[in-house]
């Protein structure tokens, strides 16, 4: 009997230390599924619209210290151990990623590790005819990293081809400028072999395409005013061509383009119509008015601008 009692309290206490274990591994998975949670969900501050920027040959340890700091993750430690686990920090992908959404530390990391950037484009349409000032200021707050001081120092005017381009909001005004003389290079590229022809330098028929940009809004119009100006560069006679006050005193074409011509206005540049005129102004009705000599012009200017 004294043998069954022995066993019998082996056994509850078995069951009372395995139920004691139990409890603990149950408390401690727990705690540990907190931490998880706490660790892997966005942080409440979450920078949504935002970059992250992972540099080439970032280490998971400084990028875990940075995201922390930036907001995105609330555990640089669990970020490192769901990175280790995914892919390993050598198979990370340097790039710009936007942040759209709050996101957890598992999809940052499943993110940097496939490279998916998911960067936001923005539609923009540069319109023929636009300053280096005009383009800079459709740069708004929607392209945290684009530099408008760099961009109006360094951009070359005549050369930022209008179009409409699709740009991503990391742009910097590097990129834009690259991406732009790059549209350039490519439109220009037929009418070369005309420029060549023409005898003309290719900077003197931007530069002169941007003066008709800037006076004209049709192509009947472009193509007599260019006619106009260059018989009147030809004669040494000042352009007087009133979107550049600094030409309209002094002989020749300006240093440099005043703006920057869409196509049209580069082929009336090299295409100019045959014309008897050496005049012309645009009239209250908002029309162009030619004339053959001064007075023909400034009976123009008393019909139609007074």
């Amino acid at each position: 009997m004294l043998w069954l009692v022995e066993k019998l309290r082996i056994y509850l206490s078995t069951i009372t230390a395995l139920r004691r274990k139990q409890a603990g591994l149950f408390a401690l998975g727990f705690v540990i599924l907190i931490l998880l949670i706490w660790g892997f969900i966005p942080p409440r501050y979450f920078p949504v619209g935002s970059i992250v920027d992972v540099p080439e040959g970032a280490g998971l340890y400084s990028l875990s210290l940075k995201l922390k700091e930036d907001g995105v993750i609330r555990s640089p430690f669990w970020f490192r151990i769901v990175s280790i686990i995914l892919r390993g920090e050598r198979d990370m992908k340097a790039g710009q990623y936007y942040l759209s959404k709050p996101e957890s530390s598992l999809t940052i990391a499943w993110r940097i590790f496939h490279g998916d950037e998911q960067i936001e484009m923005v539609k923009l349409t540069i319109p023929e005819g636009f300053t280096l000032e005009n383009i800079s200021s459709l740069f708004d707050e929607r392209f945290p990293l684009f530099d408008h001081a760099v961009f109006e120092m360094t951009a070359p005017e005549g050369y930022l081809f209008p179009d409409t381009y699709f740009v991503p909001v990391t742009a910097t005004a590097t990129s834009i400028i690259k991406l732009l003389q790059e549209n350039f290079s490519r439109k220009i590229s037929p009418v070369m072999p005309e420029v060549e022809l023409s005898g003309k330098k290719i900077e003197e028929i931007i530069t002169m395409a941007s003066l008709i940009e800037g006076e004209t809004n049709n192509q009947l119009d472009r193509e007599m005013v260019s006619s106009v100006l260059w018989k009147r560069i030809k004669l040494d006679m000042p352009l007087q061509v009133d979107v550049e006050m600094k030409t309209y005193e002094f002989q020749g074409l300006p240093e440099v383009p005043i703006n920057n011509p869409g196509i049209l206005s580069i082929q009336a540049a090299l295409h100019p119509t045959t014309t008897p005129y050496l005049y012309y102004l645009t009239g209250k009705d908002g029309k162009m008015h030619y004339a053959r000599t001064f007075d023909e012009h400034q009976n123009n200017i008393a019909k139609y601008l007074h």
